[in-house]
């Protein structure tokens, strides 16, 4: 197969996840709802005033007005970058952190690195996070496939996802990950950007965080499961009666439930991206009290860029950060370091079930 044939396969399936991800059917959200069994504390007797909460967060050498990135989701054909420029556009104006979806296409066709690169020259002043999946930092090509990732966006940071499950159930997809570990540690001690190693939706482990500490990871984005399910994105693809596409129903919901994975990837004394099914700013100051320093979103965020532009995206990250403030207000916290801090959650079966399981301390 040729480099251009490649290239266009790739872009052809950038447009059919964009076209398959808006259907509701593939958001575990509307009927997993992992972030309904954590509650917040609440205080009803808080001894200052709503405007006292402080929710600004330093990141990548900004400092910020909320902890809260709008996850990679998209770019690589032409059709997307009218969202990624909604997207930057909002996160500009509301100065939050940006990310793109996989930069895959962009390093084998130069027709759609603007998909790309609209997002920094519309987000000049707030982290870009660029994208790339494991399978394409591995090998000799590996990090020269990340420097260009991180130049093609003048990024501030490198995000490395890991899908193996993705990968598996994709009709065109990757599935040889060996010396992923040694791969992610090359790209790390050559970039001049930090790395963030982060999941699609199927969650990452204290056991595969601490392995990822030692080779000098400090930022995971834990990204579990509960909300787009990626297995059902990619069977949808499949033919009819195909066992990928079978096997994608089977595996919808599989993965590492976002409040665990907090809990155990949080304990490491790392930066955590809580991100995985959160849907409101309620959520993602749930996120921060299970011991996320920020949380992450795509879907809602995605919609409204589809939907109503930079102005309904601009909505719906000022309806997160006021969710977000008023949470951290209500259990009697001024920033959200104070709430991550002070643990002030309950846990509710079967969340409550699973984490006595794992053994995790809370």
């Amino acid at each position: 197969m040729s480099k251009e044939e490649r290239s266009d396969i790739t872009s052809q399936r950038k447009m059919e996840h964009l076209m398959i991800a808006k259907d509701d059917s593939i958001d575990l959200s509307n009927s997993t709802k992992w972030f309904s069994y954590v509650r917040l504390l609440h205080n009803p007797l808080p001894d200052y005033s709503l405007d006292d909460v402080d929710t600004t967060w330093k990141f990548l050498g900004y400092e910020l007005n909320a902890p809260l990135v709008i996850e990679g989701m998209t770019g690589g054909h032409k059709a997307t970058m009218r969202i990624n420029e909604s997207l930057a556009e909002a996160a500009q104006s509301t100065r939050i952190a940006i990310g793109v979806g996989s930069q895959r296409a962009g390093l084998s066709d130069r027709s759609v690195i603007s998909s790309y690169s609209i997002v920094r020259k519309k987000a000049a002043d707030v982290p870009v996070i660029a994208n790339l999946g494991i399978s394409h930092i591995l090998g000799e090509e590996g990090p020269d496939n990340a420097k260009k990732a991180v130049e093609m966006i003048d990024a501030d940071a490198l995000a490395i996802h890991l899908n193996p499950l993705q990968e598996i159930l994709q009709p065109e997809g990757s599935t040889d990950f060996s010396n992923s570990l040694v791969s992610i540690r090359d790209v790390i001690n050559e970039l001049d950007v930090p790395v963030i190693v982060k999941e699609v939706g199927s969650g990452i482990s204290y056991d595969v965080a601490v392995l990822l500490k030692e080779i000098g990871v400090s930022i995971i984005d834990v990204a579990g499961s509960g909300g787009t399910s990626w297995s059902l994105i990619e069977g949808r693809r499949s033919p009819e009666g195909s066992i990928k596409r079978k096997a994608s129903i089977s595996f919808a919901d599989w993965g590492i439930p976002t409040p665990l994975a907090i809990l155990e990837v949080s304990s490491l004394n790392l930066t955590v991206i809580g991100s995985g099914g959160v849907r409101s700013g309620l959520d993602a100051a749930k996120c921060i009290a299970l011991g996320a320093n920020a949380a992450g979103a795509a879907r809602p965020f995605f919609i409204r860029a589809i939907e109503e532009g930079s102005k309904g995206v601009e909505e719906e990250i000022r309806s997160f950060i006021f969710e977000m403030k008023s949470a951290i207000f209500l259990t009697g916290s001024l920033t959200p370091d104070q709430l991550r801090l002070t643990r002030k959650y309950l846990l509710i079966d079967p969340l409550k079930s699973l984490i006595d399981e794992r053994h995790i301390f809370i």
